[in-house]
């Protein structure tokens, strides 16, 4: 039996050493092709329009929606509807701003505030400026953000609300 171990010992090394390298691949590999977190700067955030219709049925007041109130300036007042579903975040700016030739921009923010992405512009209706976008909800949480749309950045803000993810409501 010594003479087929000392047969085998010159081969059980490299054996060894290779087994290693696979392993140490096979974890940089995992490693790199991992999926990172969704920001709000990366460009494959898509961001999508509601329809009229949605849109519509959310400002009515769709039951399925939650309600933040947002927070501003004595001249601003608005709210947030927003619902998560399937991964998606949908949400519905309505605000009372002060009327102004320029228009008013919609961006979400990361709560430190270090990345912003502009979402959509407001547009007046009935019910004051409207506008409504769905995005992913891996971006959560979020600063919900209402300024000027030259004001690209964000110094004076008008509305803000925050948006967190659902295992923290």
């Amino acid at each position: 039996m010594s003479k087929k171990l000392q047969a085998l010992l010159p081969y059980l090394f490299p054996l060894i050493a290779i087994i290693f390298v696979v392993i140490m691949f096979a974890r940089w590999y995992k490693g790199k092709t991992a999926e990172a977190p969704l920001s709000l700067l990366d460009s494959q955030l898509k961001v999508e329009s509601l329809s009229k219709d949605l849109q519509n049925s959310i400002i009515k007041g769709a039951t399925d929606y939650k309600m933040l109130d947002m927070q501003g300036s004595e001249q601003a007042v608005g709210e947030l509807r927003y619902q998560i579903k399937d991964g998606k975040l949908s949400f519905t700016v309505t605000a009372n701003l002060p009327s102004s030739k320029e228009e008013y921009a919609v961006w979400l923010t990361d709560l430190n505030g270090e990345a912003s992405k502009r979402v959509f512009n407001l547009a007046f209706s009935k019910a004051g400026y409207v506008g409504s976008a769905m995005i992913s909800a891996d971006v959560l949480p979020v600063r919900v953000v209402v300024t000027k749309a030259s004001d690209l950045m964000l110094q004076d803000v008008l509305l803000k609300a925050e948006l967190t993810a659902p295992e923290a409501n």
